[in-house]
């Protein structure tokens, strides 16, 4: 094994903890022949930029998250960093009362080292937690409301039994198991403790939306209830006297946050997995112009609104956004329906959303027609820069229908960068990685993309672009059971080593089956999807890992192939899923699909040309296709997190189908 080789071994000895990436180490014997896709990095302009940006994180940057936060924003004390429906809270603040935390859970007792549980909505009280936790290093538990109860029975018992935090709004969803775990104190926060008295003085008020500025403090009661139970504010008042010793000596190492997948492969039972301050620092860091060659963007608002459990949401969104002195809309509720309200009444420059949220709020507005005057004319929305679709797949038929609403609002005309870029009106960007790896690769306005670099595209889409610190590839199984890296546009499983990757899982064995080991003796980290990688470095994704449906008689079929064929017309089809059922011994393939809002041609006229199409396709498995449609009044579900839900409509079988013979539909008795 070389040097070289060594250093890309991940797992530790006990194969229990990931070790520190380091792209120096791994690009320390340039290959002489760059002509691989994991090769790449090495043919960008900047990649020696991103070795000393990494070199940057490790000789300045070892200390806690906390005090890079504390650093970045010792001169921007005065200007917003936190907004809360109307509530502005300025850097100073947000410090003084992260201080105010720290004290306070010093006074309950709580250590370096030891892990709190956090159950809660995005509010300001998170950020002040976050701070004050990371500046001791304390670990902090976000856990959500939507896990099996035995999960999250697990979970709580295994975390610190001094303290529990947790917003109102979630509190009543598990009151009953949070009880059961004894803890010796609960901090519950409402919803409404940092909302205006006044939001009608507050800068950016909205009128029509003034329900949003009002909750119902639910803290309150269950305090009066509970003798082990208090207010944020009394728990901020027992470390006003605290006069021992605070020691922030928290380093690159330092466990600090437990963040979950989305728990899309076993419903209630997400994955549990360790980040460091190395995953927030380098991320954060690699915002700043001087690493990523972007322009510097002052004054930017972003929208955390995705659950908290979530690191997109803690790390992409939060962290990301104090390391460039932006602000952060703290937003509660995470709901499609009301989502086009949120961008209205927060009006976020960042939105990272899934592409379900973003269909939603391009339907009110471009078919109902919400946000529009007497005359017709749409409400715009200039402050809208980066529209993000992160979590799930994109569709040609969804990025038109978006970006057609994008257009139509204006989004992002009214922002200027370094008084030079501005256009008038911003495309969908694409945001991809998973939880374990962060936001690893993205692709602002991929639309704008394609057009100017379209001949380079030689007909193929703009892909996504791996971040500078960033190793991507895709590797194939051999018929001998070892893998081998994949040429470009060569299918594969995704594969990636990051600086910011996961430290580890709570489950070993779930990190042991997450590395991938090439034939040369390299450690990836799978990113279990599907894709390919083109000559241009970028990276498409395509379908789950183990989304293959293997048929009665053991051959295969991968749904993105088909999915890829019913979504060429984008014209008319807005999205599709295919699911596998049984209908007598025998594996029947649907095609779930969701027609695009004012598509021109007749539905049956849809259907009838997409089966014709599949046929031809797929001869051998043309009689199998089955047809489920959903519509605006019958969409597509979600799940929790707001992707599309294949397991509820898997669940559904033949039910709601129809088959196409001799070119006419019939009904489907499941």
């Amino acid at each position: 094994m070389t040097p070289t080789e060594k250093d890309w071994r991940l797992l530790d000895e006990e194969g229990q903890k990931l070790r520190v990436f380091s792209l120096e180490k791994a690009g320390a014997a340039v290959p002489d022949a760059i002509d691989m896709p994991s090769d790449m990095v090495y043919r960008k302009k900047n990649w020696k930029r991103a070795l000393g940006g990494l070199q940057y994180v490790d000789e300045e940057c070892n200390t806690s998250w906390y005090r890079q936060i504390a650093a970045r924003w010792a001169e921007h004390g005065d200007e917003e960093a936190i907004f809360y429906r109307g509530t502005s809270i300025s850097g100073k603040q947000m410090l003084d009362r992260a201080d105010a935390v720290t004290r306070s859970l010093l006074h309950l007792g709580v250590e370096a080292g030891e892990e709190i549980a956090c159950c809660m909505a995005n509010v300001p009280e998170l950020l002040y937690l976050m701070l004050g936790a990371n500046r001791i290093g304390v670990k902090l538990n976000f856990l959500g409301t939507g896990k099996d109860p035995l999960f999250l029975e697990d979970i709580l018992t295994s975390c610190s039994s001094k303290v529990f935090f947790a917003t109102d709004s979630e509190y009543e969803v598990i009151q009953g198991t949070v009880d059961r775990a004894g803890f010796a104190s609960k901090v519950l926060i409402s919803l409404a403790d940092s909302l205006p008295e006044r939001p009608d003085l507050c800068t950016g008020y909205e009128p029509e939306l003034d329900d949003y500025y009002h909750y119902q403090n639910m803290a309150e009661e269950f305090v009066e209830e509970d003798d082990t139970a208090m207010r944020f504010s009394d728990f901020l008042d027992l470390g006003k006297n605290y006069e021992g010793l605070i020691v922030d000596d928290g380093n690159l190492d330092t466990e600090f946050l437990v963040t979950y997948t989305s728990g899309s492969t076993k419903t209630g039972f997400p994955k549990r997995m360790y980040h460091t301050n190395r995953s927030l620092i380098v991320s954060g860091v690699f915002h700043d112009p001087q690493w990523s060659g972007n322009p510097a963007a002052p004054g930017f608002r972003a929208l955390a609104h995705i659950h908290t459990e979530s690191n997109t949401n803690l790390i992409t969104t939060i962290s990301d956004a104090l390391f460039q002195n932006w602000s952060v809309a703290m937003e509660p509720e995470y709901n499609r329906d009301i989502f086009l309200d949120i961008l209205y009444m927060d009006k976020p420059n960042l939105v990272p959303a899934t592409t379900s949220f973003y269909l939603r709020a391009a339907q009110q507005y471009s078919v109902e027609k919400r946000y529009h005057d007497e005359n017709g004319k749409g409400r715009r929305m200039p402050w809208l820069f980066c529209p993000m679709a992160v979590g799930e797949g994109c569709t040609p038929g969804e990025e038109a229908f978006i970006n057609a609403f994008l257009k139509e609002c204006h989004a992002g005309s009214g922002v200027k960068l370094g008084g030079i870029f501005h256009k008038s009106h911003v495309t969908l960007g694409i945001g991809g990685g998973d939880t374990e790896h962060g936001g690893i690769y993205y692709t602002l306005w991929r639309a704008s993309k394609q057009r100017t670099a379209g001949w380079k595209l030689h007909g193929d889409t703009y892909g996504m672009n791996p971040v500078p610190y960033a190793r991507v590839t895709c590797l194939r199984r051999t018929s001998e059971g070892t893998y081998v890296e994949c040429g470009f546009h060569e299918y594969g499983i995704v594969v990636a080593n990051s600086a910011s990757s996961l430290s580890r899982y709570a489950n070993f064995d779930q990190l042991k089956r997450k590395v991938i080991t090439d034939f040369a003796g390299n450690d990836w980290l799978s990113c279990d999807v599907f894709g390919y990688i083109d000559d241009l470095g970028c990276v498409h994704v395509k379908d789950r890992a183990d989304s293959t449906i293997t048929l009665e008689d053991g051959s295969r079929v991968l749904p993105y192939e088909i999915v890829d064929e019913a979504v060429a017309d984008s014209d008319n089809i807005l999205s599709a899923v295919v699911t596998p059922c049984e209908t007598g011994g025998r594996i029947e393939l649907v095609l779930n699909l969701e027609f695009r809002p004012m598509h021109k041609e007749t539905e049956l006229g849809i259907l009838q040309e997409l089966d014709q199409r599949l046929r031809m396709a797929f001869p051998d498995i043309a009689d199998r296709f089955l047809y489920r449609k959903f519509d605006l009044d019958h969409p597509f579900p979600v799940t929790g997190s707001g992707k599309r839900d294949i397991n509820s409509v898997q669940n559904l079988g033949a039910r709601f189908t129809y088959r196409f013979l001799r070119n006419r539909m019939y009904p489907v008795i499941g």
